[in-house]
């Protein structure tokens, strides 16, 4: 018996033995599974698959590959629940898709679709408010007990109580008075109720089951705000602890749950404080620093205004994950901002590129898609809003959407002569080619994808900013100088002892000897 004992031992010592020399080195991916280059996609205006001129569900999962192909590595899927509106902010029935879209099996199978592509998917959960239409409300109304404690009534004074866009955020209907901070149709839900937040943990797992990986939580900064709940004291740390809670029970859900969230400010200061709570609040600062200083032909201060603004990051959270972007659905569109200045496009998307976290691109960004806010213009007997800033996306081909298509409006008339994807990805010098070639540069160097390391290139001029970026991880490293010619004159490249990895509109880097005008230079500055 001794001898089978012993025996046994040295069997189970030698299958230890092999099955950890079977092991899967992770990879860098699998050690920082938030780090990715997201694709802010509105399903009606991107890919329509049955004809219908609305975008859907198949129509995202057969474009797949174009988006694959561009190098994202997840989309942020704008709202896909029933809704009475085209834009889907105000939701019905959190446990249900839009009809118009799909059903929840086509949802499912995007999902996994997606993840056999390596591409995640993100959706928007909109549960600051809901639509007046949501059963919840409906059933307030009736007078449910339970269901008017969802919302934040009241019988008191709110005469001359405003949001800080200035309009009244109380309202009136069948004598209720109710708080709706972004409309009337929007009733807020009360975030005082455990209840309430019990069903926002339980509408989270439904859809972590459904097969996302990841939320970006709509107006995060409003689940508690000045003026939306009477007699009580808040302020933006309420948020905070909600959003840190919330991202604890997810996480215990699917440890790798990514949480972003809409902090509609620039104040980096304030900002910085939601990383306790969030893995990336959207990141306004940097998109207002990014965009002006890409419009812009010198900007002495621009490497250090980004340093700081991490710095200030890396003081709450050291391996905090920035969400980057340029513009998103509720600002007019960067071609309208830059007026089609192609040039000052591809160098704002390089910019972005080059930056720590996980940028985020608006659908139509990569071809230079125009859209501005409409203002309550007619088209038709409907009033236009933001439906011009979340137009079709022009495939080129059959799976382009017509949900929105009068071109008495400026901007449709304009996207007309913007090319489609099918053109640009034929022609090696469009902009969609500079945001393939930026977006490959980025996914294939560790000091670009990931980590937060930053310092200021110690000769910069208003007109030439630099940076490096470096990132350790084990026996890898890497360490870039990333240079930024803002200005519309070329500039002689300086003498840099290292390796050209990216260089704009170009394929080859030998014998560069001057920076162009409105383009980016990389250099591989590793010490071996």
């Amino acid at each position: 018996m001794m001898i089978k004992k012993y025996f046994n031992v040295i069997l189970l010592i030698i299958v230890a033995f092999v099955l950890s020399g079977c092991q899967k080195e992770p990879t860098l991916q699998e050690i920082n599974p938030r780090n990715d280059v997201y694709y802010q996609l509105f399903v009606r205006s991107f890919a329509d698959s049955d004809g219908d001129g609305i975008g859907d569900f198949n129509g995202v999962t057969t474009k797949l590959d174009y988006l694959a192909d561009l190098g994202i590595t997840g989309i942020w899927l704008m709202p896909i629940h029933p809704s009475p509106t085209y834009h889907g902010y105000d939701v019905i029935d959190y446990y249900d898709v839009n009809s118009e879209y799909g059903t929840l099996a086509d949802f499912k199978n995007l999902c996994l679709v997606a993840e056999e592509k390596g591409i995640k998917i993100m959706i928007d959960l909109v549960v600051n408010h809901t639509s007046i239409e949501n059963e919840w409300f409906q059933k307030a109304l009736a007078g449910d007990e339970k269901y008017q404690d969802y919302y934040v009534f009241t019988t008191a004074s709110t005469t001359g109580i405003l949001g800080s866009w200035g309009q009244n955020i109380w309202h009136t209907i069948d004598g209720k008075k109710y708080c709706g901070y972004f409309s009337s149709t929007m009733p807020d839900l009360n975030y005082f109720n455990e209840e309430v937040i019990d069903e926002v943990y339980n509408i989270g797992k439904f859809w972590i089951d459904a097969g996302v990986d990841g939320f970006r939580l709509d107006a995060a900064q409003h689940f508690f705000g000045t003026n939306e709940y009477l007699g009580y004291s808040v302020d933006f740390y309420d948020n905070i602890y909600f959003l840190k809670d919330f991202r604890k029970k997810m996480r215990e859900y699917d440890p790798n749950i990514y949480i972003t969230g809409e902090i509609n400010l620039l104040t980096e200061s304030i900002v910085k404080e939601y990383f306790i709570g969030l893995d990336s609040p959207l990141d306004f600062p940097i998109a207002n620093k990014v965009v002006t200083t890409g419009s812009s032909s010198g900007n002495l201060n621009y490497a250090k205004g980004l340093i700081k603004i991490y710095n200030s990051y890396a003081s709450v959270d050291p391996d905090f994950i920035s969400a980057p972007f340029l513009r998103n659905h509720d600002e007019n569109r960067l071609a309208t901002e830059y007026d089609g200045n192609i040039a000052k496009l591809k160098l704002v998307v390089e910019m972005l590129m080059v930056l720590p976290g996980s940028p985020i691109i608006y659908y139509g960004e990569e071809i230079g898609m125009y859209g501005s806010k409409s203002n309550g213009e007619l088209s038709g007997t409907t009033a236009i809003w933001d439906e011009t800033r979340r137009l079709p996306l022009n495939f080129g081909d059959s799976y382009t959407t017509t949900w929105f298509n009068d071109t008495s409006f400026y901007d449709v008339v304009r996207n007309q002569s913007v090319a489609s994807v099918m053109s640009q990805e034929e022609d090696e010098t469009s902009l969609l080619s500079t945001y393939k070639a930026i977006i490959n540069t980025r996914n294939n160097n560790i000091a670009l994808k990931y980590g937060n390391n930053i310092g200021a290139y110690e000769n910069n001029t208003n007109q030439l900013q630099g940076f490096y970026r470096e990132y350790t991880y084990e026996d890898q490293s890497q360490r870039v100088l990333v240079l930024h010619n803002l200005s519309s004159s070329e500039i002689e490249m300086p003498e840099v002892n290292g390796t050209i990895i990216y260089a704009s509109g170009r394929t080859t880097f030998d014998n560069i000897s001057v920076i162009s005008p409105k383009s980016t230079i990389i250099i591989d500055v590793t010490v071996k």
